[in-house]
């Protein structure tokens, strides 16, 4: 009798399981779903000023550039954008819809990857199709390469580099939202300070001194890091990221 009741509660607690993740998987979906239509317009709109502002205006280095390295500044901002909308957009929707702060934290997480990865495909399969054009007719696409990576030596380099720079940022805003969400002026302010000494980590973990461009008033020299180095730094900062982001969104008061 024993036998047949851990059974059933062995079996009760697969399914209780099976049903959180199946809820993480859907709001998963639905965030991806809805950050990759706008993200789609965006991707349009850029390549459209990728083809058409060169032929009005041909001194800009900025377009010397493959459509992937092109994208990936103006992705980095986009990126900031969704994530700073994620709490005020998304959390009182779902929480007020009976999902828990942790589902909707893993759904946020593994939205905003599969967002990064969605643009970075596009830009390059739309980079391929700039190509093919290339081959057959008298279009010549631009073949220099980003400031941070080199595109020519390898695609998936890049992808990869461009695909986790830009979740970076994308954390960056999650963290601005929350603290302003929970704690308002004054922990929007501090989480603002922290968001952009987190990008700056993050910048120069693949661009060195060059990062710090954006802050003139901060002095400091850095070399490079190597490839290996540079990504593990990367990853680090990722998941530290994301484990603050899950400490301050797991009791987070909900604005129903």
């Amino acid at each position: 009798m024993s036998d047949v009741k851990n059974t059933s509660r062995a079996s009760n607690e697969k399914e209780v399981n099976f049903n959180k993740s199946s809820i993480a998987a859907k709001v998963t979906r639905d965030l991806f779903l809805t950050q990759m239509k706008w993200a789609v317009w965006f991707v349009g709109i850029v390549f459209l000023v990728y083809l058409i502002v060169p032929l009005f205006v041909t001194d800009v280095d900025a377009f010397n550039l493959h459509f992937l390295a092109f994208i990936f500044q103006s992705t980095k901002i986009f990126m900031l954008v969704i994530g700073i909308l994620s709490c005020y957009a998304f959390l009182g929707y779902f929480v007020g819809n009976g999902i828990t702060r942790k589902d909707y934290f893993i759904g946020s997480a593994a939205s905003a990857v599969g967002v990064a990865v969605g643009i970075m495909a596009l830009a390059s399969v739309l980079q391929g199709v700039l190509h093919i054009v290339g081959m057959l007719t008298d279009y010549t696409p631009s073949t220099a390469h980003g400031d941070a990576i080199s595109v020519e030596s390898a695609w998936l380099i890049p992808f990869v580099v461009y695909s986790l720079s830009v979740v970076m940022y994308y954390v960056a805003g999650w963290l601005v939202s929350i603290g302003f969400y929970r704690y308002g002026g004054f922990g929007g302010f501090i989480t603002i300070i922290s968001a952009l000494i987190y990008v700056m980590m993050t910048d120069m973990s693949w661009e060195g001194e060059r990062s710090l461009q954006l802050f003139g008033f901060i002095r400091i020299s850095l070399p490079e890091l190597p490839l290996p180095l540079a990504m593990v730094t990367t990853v680090g900062l990722l998941v530290l990221g994301l484990w603050v982001l899950r400490k301050l969104t797991k009791r987070v008061p909900v604005k129903i």
